[in-house]
């Protein structure tokens, strides 16, 4: 279905010529002999045509529907440079891979996932002409001298993918999304020849009127097309859990059913490590994956995941979106997702091969808290304004963002919505000073104004609330409410989801064909797990720490852990509990090393610090370095006072130093014990210490006892 629109007067182009489209031929010789394809997908002539004779378009379809190539085949027929705006790293890796080794078509890309050599070899590449496509993060198009190079560059075609993200109606509105109507605009100015196609899978009407607005030009509208967003291979189920156990048992019955790919998804990056790791311990290789990851380490597990080598992997929503893989047999939402939309572009991903796919939500109430943090992390208020406006104005000297965070105590992402906001609004400037972005005061009468803040909490309140009663299996048909909910308003119910068909028998269970016993485990053996689980701590480059362990789980709150926190500061009697676990992991940490020194990192009130290495140092048989760090400048606070973990680095940073006459470190491995672990910037500044003040090379491997959460933009745990 498409939207019409009147056809503007063909725009000159710089030369005087006005602009053509390829004809019906070009475009059918061309599909066939650079991409391989026989025939167009319903709908993608129909946009592809529009783009090339309209020049403005929005193309709202469903996952799987092939949109890539409405950008992909205009981009080989156009002279100049096609720049793609994406959000979605994952999406970009796995087009280039496919532009280039499939369709011969070079493609670079800038983002944050690549050191500075990559991006600086990308950007040559395009000033070069070796390049057709140059994929963008919006974070890079946001900064002033990537936005000022692209400027210099021909570019025939601008894509805005996502495109649902420019709208303050949308779902999932982001601040620097907005740069991209400011660089339609500016790009239009300087190539009144330009074409500007914005893609997404989720708008509804109020959505689509505002991106429509947001990007026409001034003296035409952009067209519109639109498709229906049912996926009848696609069958829907949501089960109701109680708690994280509930929902693990729950998952390996699903696991032990499914054939062929799947994702599991989850709402935190802590959250893929839990369900990997329980799923892998009964039996399911499963592979966690989220942005937190290395680089190179989320390059070869998206590549792995392509190609089948890791069949499984539960990922936050940082992987999936626009992967080009076919065979995705099954989603499972181990957490719910904050809104419809959010969810029908997830579950999408499965089936996108025609065959039959199961997309599985399994439900928890309490899985709104989660929900209920994202929304108020990222939604400022007056005060937040005033004060990010305040350090910006009493600043010695021009302040970049990590300064304005760290002074602030504000939520990252509130600093960012904040910033967004005041450079839209004329209140503050960016400028470059040397290679750094900065943030400037602008002399403005009045104070910004916030309507459209109150509008996206309504908006994203209520988009959760939909969601919910989708969870809480109120609609009388799955996929019709998420049909209805992204501008299918005559849907009919789909006659295949568990509300159409409330009891199916179930499939037989695959467990005999996996080796595997019939019996996965109960809710207690998932409990039991969840309890004697340890926390994996990631290795860093700088300065360089090993991978370690933290052994209780904060995140659980269970009686180990509530215990060893209220007796850290108050007894130096180790705790039974305490000590048992320690003694499970010792041997696991030494399977692959020898220690040679234990260290502690200095603490004012940790009463075991010394019963606890000395326990340490006993069971390997290693000496312990008692007092070998100290703090050589007292940090301002307690970490657990602060309010973000910017200002948390900043309290410890470069104050930590080795203590007066203490003993020279042996060589071998180093275990480095603390008694929690908060946002990390203690541990990495007494590894830095050691690196420095001791001239320690050989391993570091950190070892904590509990791991705490801190508030981000209050002070305290959660």
């Amino acid at each position: 279905m498409s939207t019409p629109t009147p056809t503007p007067t063909p725009t000159p182009t710089p030369t005087g010529r006005p602009r053509t489209a390829p004809s019906p031929h070009e475009l059918e010789t061309a599909l066939r002999e650079r991409f391989g394809f026989d025939a167009f997908r319903p709908g993608q002539r129909e946009a592809i045509t529009a783009l090339l004779e309209r020049g403005r378009l929005l193309c709202i379809q469903p996952t799987g529907h092939g949109k890539s190539l409405t950008y992909q085949l205009p981009a080989a027929l156009l002279p100049g440079l096609t720049v793609v705006v994406s959000p979605l790293l994952a999406l970009i890796r796995d087009q280039i891979r496919h532009l280039v080794e499939r369709f011969a078509i070079p493609a670079v890309t800038l983002n944050s996932d690549q050191d500075d050599a990559a991006n600086d070899q990308a950007q040559a590449q395009v000033q070069a002409g070796a390049a057709k496509i140059l994929f963008i993060s919006p974070e890079r198009l946001d900064n002033l001298s990537t936005f000022r190079w692209l400027l210099g560059l021909e570019v025939d075609l601008l894509v805005v993918d996502e495109a649902h993200c420019v709208s303050t109606w949308g779902h999932d509105f982001r601040p620097s999304y907005r740069r991209i109507v400011d660089a339609v605009t500016r790009f239009s100015e300087q190539r009144p020849h330009l074409r500007v196609l914005a893609l997404t899978a989720t708008a509804d009407a109020r959505t689509e009127l505002d991106i429509a607005q947001l990007l026409s030009p001034a003296n035409a509208q952009i067209t519109v097309h639109r498709q229906g967003m049912d996926r009848p291979n696609l069958t829907l189920d949501v089960v109701p859990v109680d708690g994280m156990a509930y929902k693990l048992q729950r998952l390996c019955k699903v696991l032990a059913r499914a054939e062929g790919c799947g994702i599991l998804y989850c709402a935190t990056r802590d959250q893929t490590e839990i369900v990997a790791d329980f799923a892998t311990s009964r039996g399911y290789p499963v592979t966690a994956y989220h942005a937190g990851l290395d680089p190179t380490r989320k390059r070869e597990l998206q590549q792995g995941f392509i190609d089948d080598a890791f069949p499984v992997v539960a990922a936050t929503n940082a992987l999936g979106m626009g992967i080009d893989k076919p065979n995705v047999r099954f989603i499972v939402h181990v957490d719910m997702p904050g809104s419809i939309t959010a969810y029908y572009q997830e579950v999408g991903r499965a089936g996108r091969d025609g065959a039959p796919s199961t997309g599985t939500l399994l439900f928890d109430e309490t899985d709104r808290a989660v929900q209920d943090y994202f929304i108020r992390s990222a939604q400022p208020t007056t005060e937040d304004f005033a004060r990010v406006r305040d350090v910006v104005a009493r600043a010695d000297e021009p302040t970049n963002i990590s300064t304005i965070k760290s002074r602030t105590g504000l939520h990252p992402t509130r600093v960012s919505v904040v910033l967004a906001e005041l450079i839209e609004q004329g209140f503050v400037k960016k400028e470059m000073a040397g290679r750094r972005q900065v943030y400037l005061p602008v002399d403005q009468d009045g104070a910004p104004q916030l309507a459209r803040f109150a509008r996206q909490l309504g908006v994203r309140t209520a988009e959760l609330e939909s969601m919910l009663s989708y969870a809480r299996r109120e609609p009388d048909c799955l996929m019709q409410r998420l049909r209805r909910a992204l501008g299918d308003d005559n849907a009919p119910t789909c006659g295949r989801c568990s509300q159409c068909i409330p009891v199916r028998p179930p499939p037989p269970d695959r467990t005999h064909n996996l080796g595997l016993a019939h019996d996965r485990g109960s809710v207690e053996t998932a409990e039991a797990w969840l309890d004697s689980r340890v926390v994996p701590i990631a290795g860093t480059r700088r300065p360089e720490m090993c991978s370690g362990v933290v052994l209780l789980d904060g995140q659980r709150q269970g009686p180990s852990f509530r215990h060893f926190m209220r007796a850290r500061s108050t007894s130096e009697k180790v705790l039974d509990s305490t000590r048992d676990a320690i003694l499970r992991q010792l041997p696991k940490l030494e399977q692959n090393r020898r220690f040679a020194a234990i260290v502690t990192i200095p603490s004012r009130s940790w009463a075991q610090q010394r019963s606890i290495a000395q326990l340490i140092s006993d069971e390997l048989g290693v000496p312990y370095h008692a007092d070998a760090l100290r703090f050589t400048v007292s940090p301002d606070a307690r970490q657990g006072a602060l309010l973000n973990n910017e200002q948390r680095r900043e309290n410890v940073k470069g104050k930590m130093g080795r203590t007066a006459g203490s003993r020279a470190l042996p060589t071998g491995a180093l275990l480095l014990v603390d008694d929690y672990l908060g946002s990390g910037a203690t541990l990495k500044e007494a590894v830095r210490a050691l690196r420095k003040d001791f001239g320690f090379k050989g391993s570091i491997v950190p070892f904590a006892i509990a791991r705490v959460r801190w508030r981000i933009g209050a002070t305290g745990m959660l």
